[in-house]
């Protein structure tokens, strides 16, 4: 294992997503068992000066730090975009490259919470893998669709990704991905992560579900192809350590009927981007 003096955190946020950003901030935060500081790195689009110094004002009583990083949008001017994948959601292909002299790192998506003590995914051993990750819980025959050649059908989901940043940059990961989005854009259904797989199939190590329990897997809308599998999920779903509202069913959507919905809404009152619950605006 890779020795950092501090824990990596990078997420990637527009204006629109820094109250839900500071959210994810504060829940790693409050539930840090150790003497142990992050470091968060935020990939800056256009993010207002305003809501930068109400990020940091959020962190700040506690021992942590924000360093924003700016990124070159035209290297995915051809990328496929949606309603809910902004063209954001790409910039964590980058993040070996924007963080030169990092080691490791944990991308996180913005609409995630924490609610355990995130040093234990940051310690996990790799091995010879680039990555960690949690597979996907809703697309299973994914890589058989896009016709990639794999020997298993393990698809990743792309919102929690414990990162080699190190053999990223060795192995031009980057560069790869960017490529395949570049001639591959009819194949790239689920975006960015459909590209990271293509690629880094049976390069990951896969990490259990508690760790990036998602929706599908909190409201049981699917069933697992194998028994351990969904037993897996069936854990997860009772004791989660991350829970990740992707999908449709966001806390702060008025129809949402997330069962961790008042989680999130309990962190993000002590935020300094509070929210009427009445009207679930941002």
């Amino acid at each position: 294992m890779v020795e950092q003096k501090s824990i990596s955190i990078v997420s990637s946020s527009n204006e629109a997503f820094v109250p839900h950003l500071a959210t994810l901030f504060l829940s790693l935060l409050t539930t840090k068992q150790t003497h142990t500081t992050f470091h968060f790195y935020v990939i800056d689009d256009n993010i207002s000066l305003r809501s930068k110094f109400l990020l940091n004002r959020t962190v700040g009583e506690y021992n942590a730090r924000i360093s924003y990083v700016t990124i070159d949008p035209t290297e995915f001017s051809g990328a496929v975009e949606s309603d809910r994948i902004p063209q954001t959601a790409y910039y964590r292909i980058s993040i070996p490259n924007l963080l030169k002299e990092t080691k490791r790192a944990i991308y996180m998506d913005c609409d995630m919470i924490t609610l355990e003590d995130i040093e234990a995914l940051w310690k996990v051993d790799l091995g010879d893998q680039l990555l960690g990750a949690v597979e996907d819980a809703g697309f299973h025959n994914r890589l058989e669709k896009m016709g990639i050649e794999s020997e298993t059908d393990l698809y990743f989901n792309s919102g929690l990704m414990v990162m080699d940043l190190e053999k990223w940059r060795e192995q031009k990961i980057t560069e790869q991905v960017l490529v395949f989005i570049e001639n591959n854009p009819e194949k790239l259904r689920f975006h960015d992560q459909d590209a990271l797989n293509a690629i880094l199939h049976d390069r990951w190590l896969e990490l259990d579900p508690r760790w990036n329990a998602q929706t599908y897997m909190i409201l049981q809308e699917k069933e697992h192809p194998t028994i351990q599998g969904q037993l897996k999920w069936d854990e997860a779903r009772e004791n989660p350590a991350v829970i990740h509202f992707c999908g449709h069913a966001k806390p702060w959507n008025a129809d949402s009927n997330h069962p961790f919905r008042e989680n999130y809404f309990d962190i993000r009152e002590k935020t300094f981007f509070p929210v009427q619950k009445e009207t679930k605006l941002l």
